[in-house]
């Protein structure tokens, strides 16, 4: 009888420490798998704010870039506006086709000051703009009412400064990297653009008619006169079908106003891998 109780004990002790080691081992699993998913949570949340400090760079150097772009004596708006949105080496077919994207590089030299990035990228890309069409218009006017009408809005009225044409869209893309992460913040703009037509010496306003190179200045309502050309024409009902009138911004020069404001695509930004 002892010897069975003896023996029952001993059985009832082994078991008891098999189980204490399984506890024992479900418990290390268990603190393993919360250091894990501690160490997990942490890196994220670092990664999260490393992503959101690369986020505030880039939307404020975008915003400093904002500030140049409209002001005429800065290096960034003559850059822009002389050559990037002027010259078709970005990309021929200015007002037909989207120009090819035009990089600005800078990479931290040394060590990495508190706050700062390691690397900012700048990429500019240019494309038509939904007024484009306006630079270049036919009149469809039958009448010479109704074609007095139809030329004076391209004008601005009867101040004759040209109308407000958005001709252009503008991409600024900010990448910024710090600490191996990257955040691209882009904005879009709108390029508005007038032409003057003051007077016929200086005017960056005038018209064809019937398709000739021959250009037109308008000296008032419809009377056309051209350069080098003392009889002046004059547009009415009984000659308006023999003169088909077209308007045109002078491109070739630049336009006597220029300023941007955010399109409709006003931001966007994602995280690069």
């Amino acid at each position: 009888m002892h010897r069975r109780a003896r023996s029952i004990l001993r059985g009832e002790q082994g078991l008891s420490m098999i189980l204490v080691l399984c506890i024992g081992a479900l418990f290390v699993a268990l603190s393993a798998a919360l250091v894990y998913a501690a160490s997990v949570l942490t890196a994220n949340a670092n990664r999260q704010l490393l992503e959101q400090e690369a986020y505030q760079l880039a939307t404020s150097f975008s915003d400093v870039l904002e500030g140049e772009l409209n002001k005429k004596d800065s290096s960034f708006a003559e850059f822009v506006n002389e050559q990037f949105m002027f010259s078709q080496s970005y990309g021929k077919e200015i007002y037909d086709l989207e120009s090819q994207p035009k990089e600005f590089a800078w990479k931290q030299k040394g060590s990495q000051p508190d706050g700062g990035a390691e690397a900012i990228t700048v990429t500019l890309r240019r494309r038509p703009g939904d007024g484009a069409d306006k630079l270049n218009q036919t009149a469809n006017s039958t009448t010479a009412s109704a074609l007095l009408g139809e030329i004076k809005p391209w004008e601005g009225g009867e101040n004759r400064k040209g109308m407000a044409i958005v001709d252009l869209q503008l991409d600024i893309t900010v990448t910024v990297t710090k600490n191996g992460e990257s955040f691209a913040f882009t904005r879009t703009y709108d390029r508005t653009v007038k032409y003057s037509s003051d007077n016929r010496e200086t005017s960056k306003v005038y018209y064809t008619i019937n398709n000739s190179t021959t250009k037109y200045y308008r000296e008032n309502d419809l009377t056309f006169v051209a350069a080098g050309i003392t009889e002046k024409l004059e547009i009415k009902d009984d000659n308006i079908k023999n003169n088909r009138l077209t308007f045109h911004c002078d491109t070739s020069q630049q336009p006597d106003s220029i300023t941007y404001t955010r399109g409709a695509k006003q931001s966007t930004g994602k995280t690069q891998e």
